[in-house]
């Protein structure tokens, strides 16, 4: 046995310490001669993977804090866009904006956009862009959005999230949430509230949504107001029996629906009709 000056026993000296030590080292617990930091390196020379007890998980980052988060406020509502500059406890909101064009006019350096989707000029007249054109727009622009709104069509709000948002928050949610919701998006986390229950699902299948071609909704739309085939074939420059066919597809694709609703029922259910959030897609 082997005992230091003092007399004492080395440590793992003892045939208990030697085995135990052993039995340490072949569950990796130790390092043996074969696992010291220069056979380490030798080892990922050669490409061989260093044991599991020498690698280090390495932590995530953690999400931005409150204070660093800078967000832009696009709201053609004047209570919401002074609202959102005082009362959101933490984030800087840098700026607040009616339109979507005078955002994009002066390019704040922002993290987040909060967007609302229903957007009127002050005259009254629809903004050149909202809904689906809104969030395309300022996404293209280079911008993280966030969809802030009271609309409540799951339909819609997939096909504006499709647009380019990293997320929808209803405004029936608390402000200590929109922060929240505010912080993950910059994150570059999806945020889906709960307040739009079956929206995550919705947006999940959405590949397997029925889908129509531009002109099938130029039909739509022509028998959402009471046109007659005859009229829809003149204005599109197709014959009649071609609207006709354009038409029943819908009927085909929707057929659930169509049961129990009129083509006006399902215009607004999708969101497609002149001047819904989206009816205009640039």
């Amino acid at each position: 046995m082997l005992t230091d000056r003092h007399g004492s026993p080395r440590d793992g000296a003892t045939p208990e310490g030697g085995r135990g030590r052993r039995e340490l080292r072949r569950a990796g617990a130790v390092p043996g001669r074969d696992e010291t930091p220069a056979a380490r390196a030798r080892a990922g020379a050669a490409g061989v993977a260093a044991p599991p007890w020498s690698r280090q998980r390495q932590p995530a980052p953690p999400p931005p804090s409150i204070g660093d988060v800078a967000v832009a406020c696009i709201d053609d509502d004047t209570l919401i866009r002074e609202g959102v500059t005082r009362l959101l406890p933490g984030v800087r909101v840098v700026a607040a904006f009616e339109r979507v064009e005078d955002f994009l006019a002066a390019r704040p350096r922002v993290d987040v956009v909060l967007l609302d989707l229903w957007l009127r000029a002050p005259d009254g007249e629809s903004s050149l862009r909202q809904g689906a054109a809104a969030v395309a727009a300022v996404h293209r622009a280079g911008y993280r959005v966030l969809i802030y709104t009271n609309e409540r069509r799951r339909q819609v709000l997939a096909g504006c999230l499709a647009a380019g948002a990293q997320g929808v928050i209803h405004k029936s949610e608390s402000l200590e949430t929109v922060v929240e919701s505010a912080r993950e998006v910059a994150s570059g986390r999806v945020v889906i509230t709960t307040a739009l229950a079956g929206l995550a699902e919705l947006v999940e299948r959405r590949g397997g949504m029925p889908h129509l071609s531009p002109r099938q909704v130029d039909v739509l739309r022509g028998r959402a107001r009471g046109e007659t085939y005859k009229s829809i074939a003149a204005r599109l420059d197709i014959a009649p029996k071609t609207a006709e066919e354009y038409m029943g597809e819908v009927n085909r694709r929707f057929s659930d629906y169509m049961r129990s609703h009129s083509a006006a029922d399902l215009e607004r259910h999708l969101g497609i009709g002149f001047g819904d959030l989206l009816g205009d897609t640039r």
